[in-house]
């Protein structure tokens, strides 16, 4: 791969996107994957604790922070869809906007306020059973990495206020573009290609 792969996303296609559940892709250019550790459980009393890989030896530092950024991402919307109800969105705004471009973070608002509007939540803990990361396009500011995980749901599912199933969340690769803009944020994210999610 010569050029970074430009994930172009709109709000309310992610919104829609992360409403469906997503299907099960594959990914692109990848490296070794990591192993997974347990990671910070949420505050919300219907989340439950969630396992993320966490970045080794094998990435450079560009690469790993890139990483880590996906990693934050995962961690914040899991607490904050978790229960939307326990907050704002402003609270929601002030926890995703130092990790997320403009497209991503309005794309996630809308999605949180729809949520909460209807009083639906996702019940479960998900993790990111896989992870791995492309080759650094560009320099200075304006770099990019792509990172390709495997969410498992982990039998998460999304239930409306009185705790009824309304739809289980598949297992799904997804394609997130990280970018340098005097900050590294999660700018696009799309369906991955290639090989099947490993197990």
């Amino acid at each position: 791969m010569t050029e970074p792969h430009r994930l172009s996303l709109t709000g309310c296609m992610i919104a829609l996107a992360l409403l469906a559940g997503c299907t099960p892709g594959a990914a692109t250019t990848v490296m070794p994957s990591t192993s997974a550790s347990p990671a910070a459980s949420s505050p919300s009393a219907t989340a439950s604790e969630t396992s993320t890989p966490s970045p080794t030896n094998s990435w450079n530092p560009t690469q790993a922070r890139a990483i880590k950024v996906v990693e934050d991402y995962f961690a914040a919307g899991e607490r904050l869809f978790a229960d939307p109800s326990r907050y704002s969105k402003a609270d929601a705004r002030a926890t995703l906007e130092p990790l997320t471009g403009n497209d991503m973070l309005e794309g996630n608002l809308v999605l949180f306020q729809k949520l909460r509007a209807e009083g639906k939540r996702y019940e479960g803990a998900a993790r990111l059973a896989w992870i791995s990361a492309s080759n650094v396009f560009g320099s200075g500011t304006g770099e990019s990495v792509n990172v390709t995980v495997c969410r498992d749901p982990q039998g998460q599912a999304l239930v409306d206020k009185a705790g009824k199933v309304l739809s289980e969340v598949p297992v799904a690769i997804r394609e997130f573009e990280v970018r340098d803009q005097t900050g590294w944020r999660v700018v696009g994210e799309k369906e991955g290609f290639g090989a099947p999610c490993p197990s």
